[in-house]
């Protein structure tokens, strides 16, 4: 009896055994004929880039490195007719594969074409094309009914033309990336029309700001609000855009050590609104910027706030490649009692081929003074 539980037992592990080890044989067989196949398909797919699109062989293996489940090269040559059918060069096909191998395995007929058409009829150039995709690699992978034309027909409704429609998607081509962006987008719309704005000035403020639409509602609110309360620019003002567009790149607590450095030169909060009013751009400089240029206008050539105030073009121009070379200009001419009713605001304001022109007047006066101001911004602008 003993001998048979043991005999059978034997024979039980025997079979055990052998299943498990025709099991390990089986998985290893087909991982290997799996990894085989993959290697070959990333083989045809390297070949392809090489000798199609004129990849470099370790290009080509970096671009195939990025496509994570290779299941089929059939579709090779098929995107690449519909990309050229479509009028993309050689040269942009490159780039978009080599930004997005993983274009080259969608269908070319069903998921490319449909897409495309909608783009380019839109009126998207090739390059923006190109630019939206790299930015949005995914975007052939969204729905063109669900997602894409929804996109676009609200911001065509909103804009009022294809060419307006086109200008904002090259300015914030993240529309198409996140689910959340076209409700972010279309919130901020409606919050901006709570407001009392026209569709007229919201699409104007869209088609510049497009970018900062994705935000949510309620950092474009409290963006707005200061504006109001903080600088005294009512939403009724030709300016409050361009006080809204400059205030964009900066957060709230930023746009307040800004006026605090304006402050600290002697400005007053009657000052700086009128400044913002005039200027945004002023607020859009940091705040070691803001500080040479303080220093220089103040110090140097000693002008008040509130004459800064109402020249306030003078913060968009550059310190070094600008003003201080006229400053000098300026300093000789005056010796020279030739500056005339000319001044340094003015000269300052003049296009450089302008300005130059100006200074041949006093070749016989001052015969180097061209060349020397001339050779003076080429070597700062080097």
């Amino acid at each position: 009896m003993l001998y048979l539980r043991n005999h059978i037992q034997r024979q039980l592990l025997s079979s055990i055994h052998h299943t498990f080890k025709s099991q390990i044989l089986y998985y290893s067989t087909t991982k290997t004929a799996f990894d085989d196949s993959s290697s070959a398909k990333r083989a045809l797919f390297v070949d392809f880039l090489t000798r199609s699109l004129g990849f470099t062989k370790e290009s080509a293996i970096s671009s195939c490195s990025k496509v994570r489940r290779l299941r089929t090269t059939r579709n090779f040559d098929s995107v690449v007719g519909v990309l050229k059918k479509y009028g993309f060069d050689d040269a942009q096909i490159k780039d978009l594969v080599s930004w997005i191998p993983k274009i080259l395995l969608y269908r070319a007929n069903e998921t490319l074409k449909p897409k495309l058409r909608v783009f380019l009829e839109l009126g998207l150039s090739g390059s923006d094309l190109i630019s939206l995709l790299k930015r949005n690699p995914s975007l052939f992978e969204l729905g063109l009914q669900s997602r894409i034309i929804p996109t676009i027909d609200y911001l065509r409704s909103l804009l009022g033309s294809n060419e307006k429609v086109v200008e904002t998607i090259n300015r914030s081509r993240w529309l198409f990336s996140t689910s959340i962006a076209l409700r972010m987008f279309t919130a901020n719309i409606v919050m901006l029309r709570s407001y009392g704005f026209s569709d007229e000035q919201i699409g104007k403020f869209v088609n510049r700001n497009a970018m900062h639409f994705t935000q949510p509602p309620s950092w474009l609110t409290s963006k707005l609000n200061w504006i109001e309360s903080k600088l005294g620019v009512t939403r009724d003002s030709t300016v409050f855009f361009r006080c809204f567009h400059a205030m964009c790149s900066n957060s709230i607590v930023l746009m307040e050590k800004k006026m605090e450095v304006y402050k600290s030169y002697g400005f007053s909060d009657q000052e700086l609104t009128f400044l913002f009013k005039n200027q945004p751009y002023c607020f859009a400089l940091s705040e070691d910027t803001i500080r040479d240029k303080l220093s220089f206008f103040m110090n140097e050539l000693g002008y008040t706030p509130a004459y800064l105030a109402s020249c306030p073009n003078l913060f968009s121009l550059s310190l070094e490649k600008r003003v201080k070379p006229r400053y000098e200009v300026v300093k000789i001419l005056k010796a020279k009692m030739l500056l005339g009713r000319h001044s340094l605001i003015t000269l300052v304001t003049y296009p450089e081929l302008r300005f130059q022109d100006y200074l041949r007047r006093f070749e016989k006066e001052i015969p180097d003074l061209y060349e020397t101001y001339v050779s003076s911004v080429r070597q700062i602008s080097n």
